[in-house]
């Protein structure tokens, strides 16, 4: 696996104390540093929280201090799990040099207290893929908050990970531990617990590509940061039958192009429940959904589900539609360019000039849809622990100057909300979670240029010829079919799941 240089840690804007019972904080894109979405195993060999791995993609972190006197690191902020766990600096791959986000030494932290030797086990999909060590506690803060005493943290002595996860989820997703009998105070306990937020809840504005700060609010909402009107989701039941994740009840999604006609993607009574997750860079949709859209902007697979389309489209104008909540609900409207990512395939080795991108939609992994960074992007997003909702409206572009806030005391509704969506989702089946999307795999001439699919919708553009004056096709299959590898292709690619 290769990793990017980053950033050296990561600078935030101080955080917000402007008025008692929230938090304010800056939220940090960087580029990612690995590329697979797995469930997350725990040393006992079950499965809970899903979580995130990428490699050259994007990611948001947080500035968190850990130990007295206090370490600096920046760590992903992540939806989608329940824990807080740090890079040891003595761990062979930190002293690599490869742990650019800052690191944690316990022998220089007079506060650090071992609960539980080798205790901390996070696995992922990857063979050798496991970030290990102790459950300890520490004195924590939170881009700046108070400090929060002798709040449980992992400490990975044995990684593969180049920074840690903060995760802000329900406390039912923490990693297996015996020191706490499996369920141990959260960051998001312990800062209601200490009074730093009134309510387990905060609010989320990811912002969108051409901006490289967004911010998130525990405890509270900024009016500023989202147009028309916030509607309040009921979070639906996980895969075990039971509220522990956000799973909100998508119920249709559309294309519109750029003359503004929009085509219905999703049947009639189409009733989905998806994850909201910011630990995860794609949005990943059933299998039909995904392949439709694939196939109206003519995305191929490069091989284990590494989808890309040509980079011009990024300039298109038009928007993928996601409706939530039925009727009454809210529909969000992710602008094209936030689905088209980096490059990568060049010019001179695709049949479009402008090369290939990657595509930030893919097909569910093992049957969860996720709403990941690039739906997210365009949304503004509350996350209400306590009461089991989650609340969607439409972002404002690139708002990072002015703010109004409303904290969220508890036994009160969702400041600026006045709308409830209640339509129920449902879990896909196991059959279909299996069923590959009809997507075509890509295709070469001769040993060095891979081909353009011919998109369905209505783009508006036309793809150019590449370097040697071939025009876009593509090859009809299955995303699971045989499909020219890197090696084949000359291009010396890494293929993997889709993030932007």
């Amino acid at each position: 696996m290769q990793f990017l240089k980053s950033l050296a840690i990561i600078t935030l804007v101080a955080p917000c104390f402007a008025s008692p019972g929230y938090l304010k904080l800056d939220v940090h894109r960087q580029p990612r540093h690995g590329s697979h979405l797995a469930r997350r195993a725990n040393v006992d060999g079950t499965i809970d929280a899903l979580l995130t791995q990428n490699t050259n993609k994007l990611e948001y972190l947080v500035n968190i201090t850990i130990g007295t006197p206090p370490q600096s690191l920046a760590v992903t902020l992540d939806t989608g799990s329940s824990d807080l766990w740090v890079p040891a600096a003595s761990s062979q791959f930190c002293e690599q040099g490869k742990c650019d986000d800052g690191t944690f030494v316990p022998s220089k932290s007079s506060t650090y207290d071992v609960v539980e030797q080798g205790g901390f086990n996070i696995t992922y999909a990857a063979p050798g893929d496991t970030d290990a060590g102790d459950w300890a506690t520490d004195t924590v803060t939170v881009g700046g908050s108070p400090s929060i005493a002798q709040q449980q943290i992992g400490v990975a002595f044995s990684l593969a990970d180049p920074h840690g996860v903060m995760g802000v989820g329900y406390d039912t997703n923490e990693a297996e531990n015996e020191a706490s009998n499996g369920v141990y105070p959260s960051v998001m306990d312990n800062l209601k617990s200490n009074g730093i937020i009134d309510r387990k809840a905060y609010s989320l504005y990811l912002n969108d590509l051409q901006a490289n700060t967004g911010a998130i609010i525990f405890g509270g909402v900024d009016t500023t940061k989202y147009t028309g009107e916030l509607v309040v989701l009921p979070l639906q039941d996980g895969p075990y039958g039971f509220v522990a994740e956000f799973y909100v009840t998508l119920t249709g999604v559309s294309f519109t192009d750029h003359t503004g006609s929009t085509t219905q993607v999703t049947p009639q009574g189409y009733a989905q429940a998806v994850l909201l997750d910011s630990g995860t860079s794609a949005t990943l949709l059933t299998d039909d959904v995904f392949s439709a859209l694939a196939n109206g902007f003519g995305a191929v697979d490069l091989g284990e589900e590494d989808y890309v389309v040509p980079c011009r489209y990024a300039g298109v104008n038009g928007s993928i539609n996601y409706s939530f909540g039925g009727e009454g609900g809210v529909t969000i409207s992710v602008p094209i360019s936030q689905v088209v990512g980096n490059l990568d395939i060049p010019g001179d080795q695709f049949s479009d000039a402008d090369g290939a991108c990657e595509f930030g939609l893919g097909p569910p992994i093992q049957g969860f849809s996720i709403l990941g960074d690039t739906f997210l992007r365009s949304a503004y997003a509350v996350f209400d622990i306590g009461n089991n909702l989650a609340a969607l409206a439409q972002a404002a572009e690139n708002m990072t100057d002015t703010s109004s806030i409303a904290a969220m005391p508890s036994g009160t509704s969702i400041p600026g909300a006045s709308i409830t969506a209640t339509a129920a989702g449902t879990q896909l089946s196991g059959a279909a979670a299996t069923a590959p999307p009809a997507v075509p795999t890509a295709s070469a001439k001769g040993t060095t240029l891979v081909l353009a699919g011919t998109p369905t919708f209505n783009l508006g553009v036309s793809p150019t010829k590449g370097s040697s004056g071939a025009t876009s096709s593509s090859s009809s299959g299955r995303a699971h079919a045989a499909a020219p590898t890197a090696a084949l292709l000359g291009l010396g690619l890494a293929a993997g799941i889709l993030a932007v």
